[in-house]
């Protein structure tokens, strides 16, 4: 019994120790299968997620835009606006909207799109041999309704056909009347002058008419209505009694060829006359006092060889700006101004550009002597240029005319102008900065106001440190304006000019204060070339 009771024992541990192995396993088996679940589960959100991580570096790098692409998403107003500047200033001999309008629309959709698109970027249209008849239809259906800036450049040699230029020109006149601006660039400008007005008149409101080979005289036809036209700008042989019919005319540019005919007479009055530049040879004219007659003129230009003719001629009772430079190196400029102090009571601003000297200094002397009169001179033509703009606030000079105006051993020319507030003065030298600096101490000592002095380094003679100490030895006695271009890393600071900047006036009437690009020589346009 004993035995049997042992045998039943052992069978029952047995199979209890069994049963918990078993228990065991199915426990392992259980984790292991949790596990391998929580890892398929953490390789599922490991690829989701390694998926996501790619997705996101493909939007990254996708994101990652060309200069284009980051211009395409300025505003499109600020876009259009960089298109246009880069069409006004193309290379040396670059027809930009053949060539530059192209390129832009090739960079992107968004670009070809906006430039399709604007009627503005195809308004300006060139009469000429490379823009054929589509290329001329194009820019007139792409222009919609925009006023149209029409040049006609064609140079006809003997036995051509003016077919061509015909068919070119009767696209543009069937929209005569959005013309707003014509240019006649042409050795036969008469020709095209009848083909375009003959039959009626285009109101125009700028017209230039350029000749560079001054051939034949240009004729204003006198069936043509010129009242619309405010802007007028000659650079070739013409009859200046014609400007009456002007009546409009705001701004008149004139240079003068030197094969002008015989002596003529010229009386003239433009009534809303404001801006006037006259340059070139006035042999041909001749000016009698108190001839020309401009109420409302208020900027006068000057470079003429007959300047003391002109400025007896001219009534200007507003004139506000004048700006003047000699014909030659041997012109005399007390004779031009002499006792012209009544005419010129009104003007705020002198510009006297720059020229060797004041005065031709006299031959045939030795150099001693010849710089001793040339001083004389210098000085004898600044009191007359003193004399005669008594109430200018702004006057621009040279440095060649400071000694001339500022010396301190005697009664300065410049103490004439009680009126001055602001002085521009171009390229100082060593001399005349001692004389300059002399004269506004002086003028300090004597209570008088402070002047805002501008110091245009053009030549660049002074290094930065040089230039840095030049202005900071002036601010004892003046406000220095700096100029806009100067070194930033100099530690002055930069105040804005208190005159308008130069301004660049175009044959299109637009004007801009930064020069064309076509100023520089050294870059031009291989495509166009």
């Amino acid at each position: 019994m004993s035995m049997t009771s042992s045998l039943d024992s052992r069978q029952g541990s047995g199979e209890a120790s069994t049963l918990s192995a078993h228990n065991e396993r199915s426990l392992n088996r259980a984790e292991l299968d949790r596990l391998r679940k929580r890892t398929r589960e953490v390789s599922k959100q490991f690829r989701l997620a390694n998926a996501g991580v790619q997705e996101q570096r493909d939007v990254i790098l996708a994101s990652r835009s060309t200069s284009a692409d980051l211009i395409s998403h300025l505003p499109a107003e600020v876009l259009l606006r960089i298109i246009e500047l880069v069409l006004q200033n193309p290379l040396v001999g670059c027809d930009p909207h053949r060539h530059v309008k192209r390129e832009l629309a090739s960079l992107s959709r968004h670009w070809r799109n906006l430039i399709l698109g604007t009627p503005s970027l195809w308004n300006c249209i060139r009469i000429s041999r490379p823009w054929d008849v589509p290329f001329v239809e194009a820019h007139v259906a792409r222009s919609a309704e925009c006023p149209l800036d029409i040049e006609v450049y064609w140079e006809f040699f003997h036995g051509y056909d003016r077919c061509p230029i015909r068919n070119r020109i009767n696209v543009v006149r069937r929209c005569r009347h959005r013309w707003r601006s014509l240019v006649l660039r042409d050795i036969d400008k008469n020709l095209i002058a009848s083909s375009i007005f003959a039959r009626e008149s285009i109101a125009l409101k700028r017209l230039t008419v350029i000749d560079d080979y001054l051939i034949p005289l240009f004729r204003f036809g006198p069936s043509v209505d010129w009242t619309s036209v405010d802007y007028l700008e000659l650079q070739t042989c013409i009859n200046l009694s014609c400007l009456s019919n002007f009546s409009s005319l705001k701004t008149l540019i004139i240079r003068i060829p030197y094969s002008w005919p015989s002596r003529i007479r010229i009386a003239l009055s433009l009534q809303k006359l404001k801006t006037l530049s006259l340059s070139g040879f006035t042999g041909g004219l001749k000016f009698r006092p108190d001839t020309l007659h401009f109420p409302l003129l208020d900027s006068l230009s000057v470079k003429v060889n007959h300047a003391r003719e002109l400025m007896e001629a001219i009534v200007a009772p507003n004139l506000r700006h004048v700006r003047y430079a000699p014909y030659s190196c041997d012109s005399d400029t007390s004779s031009v101004f002499g006792n012209l102090s009544s005419k010129f009571l009104s003007v705020e601003r002198l510009s006297l550009c720059d020229y060797a000297e004041l005065r031709q200094t006299a031959r045939n002397t030795n150099a001693e002597s010849a710089r001793a009169v040339s001083q004389a001179s210098d000085v004898e033509s600044a009191r007359t240029i003193s004399a005669a703009f008594p109430s200018v606030r702004h006057v621009e000079i040279h440095a060649r005319h400071v000694k001339a105006f500022f010396d301190t051993k005697a009664a300065c020319p410049a103490d004439g102008w009680k009126h001055l507030q602001v002085l521009k003065v171009e390229s100082l030298f060593e001399d005349e900065i001692f004389a300059l600096k002399e004269w506004l101490r002086r003028r300090s000592l004597e209570g008088k106001p402070m002047l805002d002095v501008i110091i245009m380094d053009t030549l660049l003679i002074f290094s930065d440190s040089r230039r840095s100490a030049l202005y900071e030895s002036f601010r004892p006695y003046c406000n220095v304006v700096v100029p806009v271009d100067f070194d930033r890393t100099s530690g002055l600071s930069l105040s804005d000019t208190p005159c308008e900047l130069p301004r660049y006036l175009y044959s299109s009437g637009q004007t801009s204060s930064t020069p064309r690009a076509d100023d520089n020589s050294e870059r031009r346009c291989e495509f166009c070339i």
